[in-house]
């Protein structure tokens, strides 16, 4: 029946509690699975409780920036392995002409590689503090690891 105030249908009592009775049974059955439906004078148990999240390790989002100094030790060491293996490659055709021993080309090789760790690490250093790189920082690379160079092979 229509209410001619309101406009709204009413309902009579008895069908209101069937359609309640109904809605409420379609819902629990819906809403717990039958396996975990409580009859009546049961009482329903709390899950278990959640495991806490394991802890990882926080890492930046971005790795820090290098500085003029790590550059340079990376170069100088760079340095030492290129020359030193370079120096000891030519070392070792004057081993097979028997030009030196084997102790005086591994010394020899030792003694340039630290001539161009130092070389390197400067020059890079030098370069790195001074311009932002580029041609021009090229440039100054390459002057300040020959004048290095130059002094220390005196």
């Amino acid at each position: 029946m229509e209410s001619p105030e309101t406009g709204v249908q009413q309902v009579a009592a008895g069908d209101a509690a069937a359609t309640a009775s109904q809605m409420a049974a379609q819902t629990v059955s819906t809403a717990v699975p039958a396996a975990a439906q409580v009859t009546p004078g049961q009482m329903m148990m709390a899950p278990p409780a959640q495991a806490p999240a394991p802890l990882y390790p926080q890492y930046l989002a971005q790795e820090p920036l290098a500085t003029p100094l790590t550059d340079a030790i990376n170069a100088g060491a760079m340095g030492m392995v290129i020359v030193g293996t370079g120096a000891l490659g030519a070392n070792l055709h004057k081993v097979n002409d028997k030009e030196m021993s084997v102790k005086e080309a591994l010394a020899d090789s030792v003694g340039k590689g630290a001539v161009g760790a130092v070389a390197a690490a400067g020059a890079t250093y030098t370069a790195s503090s001074l311009t932002a790189g580029g041609l021009f920082g090229l440039a100054v690379t390459i002057a300040a690891g020959t004048g290095i160079s130059y002094l220390l092979n005196k």
